[in-house]
């Protein structure tokens, strides 16, 4: 099931404005209406926790392209091992450098972070190698979490530091005076051989996409130790790069910048989870287990699929409204303040081709450019009287779809931005005692 084409699509629709229309999620009734309306939240639902072969991490289209790449071997008390690496080409900034008679100084990647893209504990040492790809990618091509690319076995290099979400001190030597920058970013120094390479290639190859990417095919970042926590870098920014430090002919510091500008070069991440000895393993794809507890989580990892078999009971009924609800499942061992929940979970199903795709009333959210977490909902909200945190989920229009065999009874429920997000979160299932799982209709008789 790949889920990656519905979950990019939704990216842009959170920075949009909010307004509420009650109208689409089964709004009041008008008063001669009320009293033909029925209430039922005892359908029978069955839940199962679900792995994914793989979900796309690059797309040729700019709209569909990661922001947040994720990276680390992360350790997950609850979720087991995930190992993130990211593969990525890197562009000269200018197709006529001027590397006559220059002295190098250094070469040096900068990995800004992501606002809000780690995840869990990150103040402790992270292991970082960077290796030269042995193969080219292609910009024409989607690249999936799944996908390996060979890489030469020498290390171009290396560091092990603790990275620190706060403002540190860059110097730029881009202009006739040095720049003072402040960001937080993570630095890896490069062997000098890199450099040499570079400043030797022909002229022609700087002016040529595909010679360049044929010369210097690209990086492979990969972690080595195990962690607490994920990294999220921000490579589509104007600071990311490889940097190569040098004084020209005058003796002048000069810099030339080798950026991860988004055309045209590739960049996607391989996600690899172990659940082997994890606690979520019993519950994979065992719905009997699922009646007491589902798991849902980003990268590729794991998604909750529901199904409510008795929806033919409700056939020509409208309806008012319908609200899933699921909450959040307290667990032995868990760290909650270290590993908050997801903040948003989407609800996607398959259209009558078969595709997955996200749920109709998502898809009437998008078109009237409304608030997601305001009109379909999918973030945790507090509890009430001592009730664990809860998520609630609006598909009226959808579901109507399904009474009236327009669309099947399968459901799905995934994050948000899935491939750019390594929260997790664990749910109380389908029959629970005290927190099942429930679908809340409103609907009149006709």
């Amino acid at each position: 099931m790949k889920l990656s084409d519905v979950i990019s699509s939704l990216a842009v629709v959170l920075l949009l404005a909010a307004c509420t229309d009650p109208t689409i999620v089964g709004g009041s009734l008008l008063d001669q209406d009320k009293a033909d309306v029925g209430f039922n939240d005892t359908l029978t639902i069955r839940a199962t926790t679900i792995t994914n072969d793989s979900i796309r991490t690059y797309s040729p289209f700019l709209s569909s392209q990661l922001n947040n790449f994720l990276f680390g071997a992360f350790n997950d008390p609850v979720f087991g091992k995930t190992t993130a690496s990211i593969f990525a080409q890197v562009y000269p900034e200018s197709r006529t450098p001027n590397f006559k008679n220059i002295t190098l100084d250094s070469i040096v990647l900068i990995l800004p972070y992501y606002s809000d893209g780690t995840y869990g504990t990150i103040n402790q040492p992270f292991d970082m190698e960077v290796f030269r790809l042995a193969e080219a990618l292609n910009e024409n091509e989607e690249y999936f979490s799944n996908q390996d690319v060979p890489v030469d076995p020498m290390p171009l290099g290396s560091i092990t530091a603790t990275p620190s979400l706060d403002s540190l001190e860059f110097i730029d030597y881009n202009g006739a005076e040095p720049d003072t920058l402040n960001f937080a970013f993570f630095r890896v120094p490069l062997n000098l051989s890199l450099a040499e390479e570079l400043i030797a290639l022909d002229s022609s190859i700087y002016q040529s996409d595909s010679l360049f990417f044929n010369a210097f095919k690209g990086l492979k970042l990969h972690p080595g130790t195990d962690n607490a926590g994920m990294l999220g870098f921000d490579l589509a920014s104007t600071r990311a790069g490889v940097y190569l430090f040098y004084r020209d002919s005058t003796g002048a510091a000069r810099r030339f910048l080798y950026d991860f500008d988004p055309t045209p070069t590739v960049r996607f991440t391989q996600f690899e989870h172990d659940y082997s000895e994890s606690r979520t393993a019993p519950f994979i794809d065992n719905p009997a287990k699922g009646d007491s507890l589902v798991f849902v989580q980003g990268m590729s990892g794991l998604d909750i699929k529901l199904e409510i078999p008795n929806v033919q009971n409700l056939k020509g009924v409208v309806i008012n409204k319908a609200e899933l609800e699921f909450y959040i499942a307290s667990l032995e061992g868990d760290e909650p303040l270290a590993y908050l929940p997801t903040e948003q979970l989407i609800l996607t199903a398959p259209n009558s081709e078969g595709e997955v795709v996200a749920i109709d009333d998502i898809e009437i959210i998008l078109s009237r450019r409304l608030s997601l977490p305001e009109v379909f909902g999918g973030i945790p909200f507090e509890g009430s009287n001592g009730s664990p945190a809860v998520y609630r989920m609006n598909l009226t229009a959808h579901f109507q779809n399904v009474i009236d065999g327009v669309l099947g009874n399968t459901f799905y429920i995934t994050p948000f931005r899935k491939a750019e997000t390594a929260s997790r979160v664990a749910l109380y299932g389908a029959k629970h005692s005290q927190y099942s799982i429930k679908l809340k209709l409103a609907y009149t008789r006709l």
